[in-house]
């Protein structure tokens, strides 16, 4: 029987996996956080999936992770011949079966520990079992506030590789090109659009991470991060969208509370990201009868400026 280990922790509970094989999602986290809704939105996502690379029948560039099985407490069976892969002390619980997110290599974990980790604790975090779970949370919306160089950088911060924020700046100083920044935007928006217009789902709180390839229904980019794709994951917190000014409104609401992961208006990756939405959006569409077709149309074109119109006044 193949033990189990901690590859990640959230608000909603712990992931654990083997070196091989599925991940489990454990609601052992936060008790307002539903693990059944985040396997019903789970599907609803990787169905919209489907549905629009068939509407395109062309590639859709994100990644979701196949989502298995929903196991409940109560399935004697299955805990009877798993429970033991877990550490001494564990109960069943709820969780969710799904596909593993595969860590990033090792040439590009020595990429990110050589770049960005403080000297003092390199060493440690090469040798460190749990940041080979590495994957990297894009965010195109932030850049660094403290730099390894700058006087406010303390060497006691915090430096892990399990879910490494990798904001525009690093992007900037690993030469990342122009075009695998744009293919990046273009993907999140994708995303996005597919999300609102076909699942009708807010997307509130998703992650966007970047890890190796998953067979070969989607274009990787290959640069100095190695050969990968972008992954969405992590929908607990999502909540239906309604067609009409009050869903949008939640819509833009999500946007603005997530992660930094969206490009800001008034940025160059914004008008990139603002473009593929809209055009996304209206492929959506076309699965909508004529005057579904414009109403909806509106709508996303609100959702747009709405959301530029809270980065102006924010900014302001």
């Amino acid at each position: 029987m193949t033990e189990l280990h901690t590859v990640g922790r959230g608000a909603c509970g712990t992931v654990w996996a083997s070196e091989t094989g599925p991940a489990y999602k454990r609601e052992d986290g936060n008790p307002a956080r539903s693990l059944q809704n985040d396997f019903e939105m789970h599907n609803r996502a990787l169905e919209s999936r489907q549905t629009l690379i068939n509407l395109k029948q062309s590639q859709v560039q994100i990644q979701i992770p196949s989502c298995h099985n929903f196991i409940e407490p109560e399935n004697k069976e299955w805990w009877a011949a798993n429970l033991g892969r877990f550490p001494q002390g564990y109960t069943p619980c709820n969780m969710i079966e799904a596909q593993r997110i595969p860590p990033l290599g090792e040439s590009t974990r020595h990429l990110l520990i050589q770049a960005f980790s403080p000297d003092e604790i390199k060493q440690k975090i090469i040798n460190s079992a749990p940041d080979r779970d590495c994957l990297i949370r894009l965010y195109l919306g932030r850049r660094r506030t403290h730099t390894r160089d700058s006087q406010t950088f303390s060497r006691f911060r915090a430096f892990s590789l399990r879910n490494y924020p990798l904001h525009e700046d690093q992007l900037e100083e690993l030469a990342i090109t122009a075009d695998d920044l744009h293919q990046y935007a273009r993907t999140m928006a994708e995303a996005l659009a597919m999300m609102h217009w076909i699942a009708g789902i807010d997307a509130n709180d998703v992650e966007f991470v970047l890890a190796p390839c998953n067979g070969n229904d989607s274009a990787p980019i290959n640069n100095i991060l190695g050969r990968h794709n972008m992954w969405m994951l992590d929908f607990d917190l999502c909540r239906n969208m309604t067609m009409d000014e009050n869903g949008v409104g939640k819509a833009v609401k999500a946007f603005r509370g997530n992660d930094p992961y969206y490009p800001r208006p008034g940025k160059a990756l914004w008008h990139i990201f603002r473009e593929q939405y809209i055009h996304t959006s209206d492929e959506c569409l076309e699965l909508c009868d004529v005057q579904e077709r414009e109403s909806r149309r509106f709508l996303s074109r609100l959702f747009i400026e709405q959301v530029e119109a809270w980065d102006t006044k924010v900014h302001s």
